[in-house]
């Protein structure tokens, strides 16, 4: 018995997270499962499984608001909205939201979700339906969605997303999810500029053959709260969870037709984690000429080897110097 959940609420939530992890491995056509069979389990969802997807929201936002400004969008629509999550954390960032659309096919979790949005943000249209919205949005939102989706599925969505003039899709960092969101990201760099995570707006490096077996992904902090709190440590316990830092992929695009210029950034995007041997440290690195490793010793900059070491994800950005690697 858990001191904090419930020995059913844990076995609910051990059967969710293995449909989770199982949807990647979906053999091709293979129709996705239904997550939940009753409220319990959306409930369970939410505040664990959605809770740590928020995390990922926060890092993506904190991103784009840093090296571009958020967009302030009147109209917005979550396409595979769950349970708000993404929406959640949206409207918390963005003022000025005038209507949300959420999508999802499953009625059960699309109820919980309009209800969630709409007690958290009472002065905000919440329009919920069960098929594909047709209107354009000033943003799109789409999140954990593509181990979901077959290529019907997906051109659905990018019917969506062509509608929009801004896109916010995140996803989980795994190999495979990763990687299909390059290829997305590829097909999509004729209408939109990219504004994250990559530096440019070129090809991605991550399909060149070198690199077939490297993917695009980044780690997202937990609250420092979650380390501190009995809960979370059963959750840890219990379901084998790691709460250090949360593996995440995502894609933020700005539609071209808005005429404005390519977004700028100095340096190389910092990928996965740092790999610290004696001495050194192994980074890799992207930008428009490509993924590559590098390294920097120890003994160019001792304050920032250990910053880097300490806290990784603070560090979106690098240059490369003759002098060696800096921080941007």
């Amino acid at each position: 018995m858990g001191t904090y959940f419930k020995q059913q609420d844990l076995d609910r939530l051990r059967d969710l997270r293995a449909t989770l992890l199982g949807m990647e491995d979906r053999s091709e056509g293979e129709a996705a499962p239904r997550y939940w069979q009753d409220r319990r389990d959306i409930e369970l969802y939410d505040q664990i499984f959605a809770a740590r997807i928020g995390w990922k929201w926060d890092a993506v936002l904190d991103e784009i608001e840093d090296r571009h400004g958020l967009p302030a969008p009147k109209t917005v629509v979550d396409w595979g909205t769950g349970t708000g999550i993404a929406a959640r954390k949206v409207l918390g960032r963005m003022p000025g939201i005038e209507s949300i659309t959420l999508f999802d096919r499953d009625h059960a979790v699309l109820a919980f979700a309009r209800r969630s949005v709409a007690e958290a943000f009472p002065a905000v249209q919440v329009i919920a339906v069960t098929e594909p919205p047709e209107d354009a949005a000033d943003l799109a939102l789409a999140s954990h969605v593509l181990d979901e989706l077959d290529e019907e599925g997906l051109g659905v969505l990018h019917g969506t997303i062509a509608r929009a003039g801004h896109v916010l899709w995140v996803e989980p960092g795994s190999k495979r999810t990763s990687r299909e969101l390059v290829r997305q990201r590829e097909s999509l760099l004729q209408d939109f500029q990219v504004l994250g995570p990559c530096t440019h707006q070129a090809s991605c490096g991550m399909l060149t053959p070198d690199h077939k077996r490297d993917w695009c992904h980044l780690f997202a902090k937990a609250p420092a709260e979650v380390h501190t709190t009995g809960e979370w440590s059963e959750i840890h316990r219990e379901l084998r969870i790691d709460l250090r830092s949360l593996p995440y992929s995502f894609l933020a695009l700005r539609r071209r037709d808005l005429g404005l210029a390519d977004p700028k950034q100095e340096g190389a995007r910092l990928l996965q984690r740092p790999r610290f041997q004696r001495g050194r440290v192994l980074l890799d690195l992207c930008d428009a000429d490509g993924v590559r490793e590098s390294q920097m010793l120890q003994r160019q900059d001792k304050a920032f080897f250990k910053d880097l070491k300490k806290s990784p994800s603070d560090f979106r950005f690098l240059k490369e110097t003759d002098a060696g690697i800096e921080p941007v």
